[in-house]
C-alpha cells in the first residue's frame, strides 16, 4: 500500500433499519468495519483502504 495505491478491499452488503451499509474486512487489524459508502476510506482503527464492489474490483 501507497499513498497513491491503497489497499482494495472488498465489501459485503448489509441492510439494516432499511439503510444499506457495506462490511468490510480490514487489511489492518482483521476486524469487520462498517461503512455507507465505496471509495477511499478509514477504518475505525486508523487504516486507510479502497471500498470496491464486485463490479468494481480491478481485475
Amino acid at each position: 500500500m501507497t499513498p497513491n495505491h491503497p489497499v482494495e478491499v472488498a465489501a459485503r452488503p448489509l441492510v439494516t433499519a432499511g439503510r444499506a451499509q457495506l462490511l468490510v474486512d480490514c487489511p489492518r487489524c482483521n476486524g469487520v468495519h462498517r461503512h455507507l459508502d465505496t471509495g477511499l476510506r478509514r477504518g475505525p482503527c486508523g487504516a486507510r483502504y479502497a471500498i470496491v464492489t464486485s463490479l468494481e474490483a480491478s481485475p
